[in-house]
């Protein structure tokens, strides 16, 4: 287990008003080298829709307000090292236009196994940056079905770098329990009733 040196307290910033950006690759680069910075840590794992500037670069990238991350070996080190300084309200959000939100593997546990190995690398001289396969981020999305993680699953479907078949596919074909597939297929029925391919 890594071992976190003790930290200075630290107070967080009022929140200011925001609007969305349009995450892009050097975004995911720049919050990673930030966190990789505050850390120490030279892996840093990827989540969430902003995942898509890697993986799915036909959506143009979704507008969001931050990106979801982990750092696979020192998941509870300078955690409120992170938020001060690259979280909601801090100065890294001021000056970029969106803020880190620091989470863990626990929002994984629920993945078909491999979803490590089969995530997308990119590419940095010294970091290892890894985004979420896209059919891991689908799967995740369905699984959980929240409003907004549907509309995300739409958002995909329409860039046309997945398909239905394909989603289909990796759920019926994943190493997880029965039930838990047949609640993530029934979103996925969901979804495509408002999907806008009149070839499908």
């Amino acid at each position: 287990m890594p071992v976190c040196n003790s930290a200075t307290p630290v107070t967080l910033l009022a929140t200011p008003s925001r609007s969305m950006k349009r995450i892009n690759q050097s975004d995911l680069i720049e919050a990673a080298e930030a966190v990789a910075k505050i850390t120490g840590q030279s892996h840093i794992f990827i989540v969430g829709m902003a995942s898509t500037a890697k993986s799915v670069p036909s959506l143009n990238t979704q507008m969001t307000d931050d990106i979801d991350l982990f750092t696979p070996d020192a998941e509870s080190c300078f955690l409120d090292e992170v938020i001060a300084a690259v979280g909601e309200g801090s100065p890294f959000e001021a000056e970029h236009g969106f803020y880190v939100e620091r989470l863990g593997s626990w929002v994984l546990l629920t993945q078909p196994r491999g979803w490590m190995e089969r995530a997308l690398i990119v590419a940095h001289p010294r970091l290892v940056i890894r985004v979420l396969h896209p059919l891991d981020l689908l799967y995740n999305k369905l699984e959980t079905g929240r409003k907004k993680d549907l509309d995300g699953v739409l958002q995909i479907l329409n860039s046309r770098a997945v398909l239905p078949e394909q989603i289909r596919d990796f759920v019926e074909n994943a190493d997880t329990p029965k039930t838990t597939k047949q609640g993530i297929l029934r979103n996925l029925e969901k979804v495509l009733r408002n999907w806008d391919d009149v070839a499908y």
